[in-house]
């Protein structure tokens, strides 16, 4: 109880470093900094029964304030958002190094309930899951992490219902940050990776580096193929390539600057394990 104690007097200088006290009244303060508290200790579940074991109030009262409670959290968000980008950006002006900012989404997977459940689980939806390579039933969540010089903060956690492409969120998201102070860099994974997210992050000084699907098209010497397809073509002897060791493992890479489908001027590298270029399996 001493360590919960010591820990709701740091949280509380640090919301109130952060003028969040000016927003909210003590009364929900208390409610924020108990399940701020029970989220990082060891044993919890999600549940209202873990912000009790840090909280002054019944857990009906808390399950009160979070499903009735009359604030605004989007409140709590911009000021917790301009804070990470003020944190992050100006490490980047002090260090002259590059901002990162990796956009990712992961499924929480739940139960799928019964036809006659009465409450079925708010928000549920099948997701295709990278992991399973399947769909997938449950919540799924977008994470947007800022990045400097070793520090890393969240900024972002949307709960993605379908009502809004992904491309969008990600689009808005761009639009709420600054001018990075030196040329930064956009992290992503294949579902990111269009014209629309590199010319939004473009205009805020974001390079985009993604993975793509082996099925998009390239244009190598002006002839429209698969990356599959030109992968299975190519050969080591007759090709520049670069060769770089990961984790003692060797592999080529190839180059190829052109266009993409949408996008112009791209970079695309292939890469192979040395000896397996242009095999199947490479």
């Amino acid at each position: 109880m001493d360590k919960s104690i010591h820990h709701s007097e740091t949280i509380f200088k640090m919301l109130q470093k952060i003028n969040l006290t000016q927003k909210f009244s003590e009364v929900y303060l208390s409610h924020i900094i108990s399940i701020m508290i029970a989220i990082f200790s060891i044993g919890y579940h999600g549940k209202t029964v873990d912000f009790e074991t840090h909280s002054e109030h019944h857990r009906t009262t808390i399950a009160h304030f979070l499903n009735k409670g009359k604030w605004d959290e989007t409140v709590i968000e911009n000021i917790l958002k301009k804070k990470v980008i003020s944190i992050i950006y100006e490490e980047s002006r002090r260090t002259g190094k590059p901002v990162y900012i990796i956009i990712d989404d992961t499924v929480s997977s739940k139960t799928k309930p019964s036809s006659k459940a009465k409450h079925p689980i708010e928000d549920a939806y099948f997701h295709f899951s990278h992991l399973k390579r399947k769909q997938d039933y449950g919540h799924q969540a977008i994470a947007v992490m800022l990045c400097c010089n070793g520090i890393v903060l969240n900024y972002a956690i949307i709960m993605y219902d379908k009502s809004v492409s992904k491309i969008e969120l990600a689009s808005k998201i761009s639009c709420e940050l600054p001018v990075a102070p030196v040329i930064s860099y956009l992290l992503c994974d294949s579902w990111y990776v269009c014209d629309k997210i590199i010319n939004c992050f473009i205009v805020k000084g974001f390079y985009t580096i993604g993975a793509l699907k082996t099925n998009r098209i390239v244009y190598p010497k002006g002839v429209k193929c698969s990356i599959s397809r030109l992968a299975a073509t190519l050969k080591e002897s007759a090709l520049p390539l670069c060769t770089v060791t990961v984790k003692g493992h060797q592999y080529n890479i190839f180059r190829y600057e052109g266009n993409l489908n949408g996008i112009d001027n791209a970079v695309v590298l292939i890469s192979f394990p040395v000896g397996q270029m242009g095999r199947s399996n490479g």
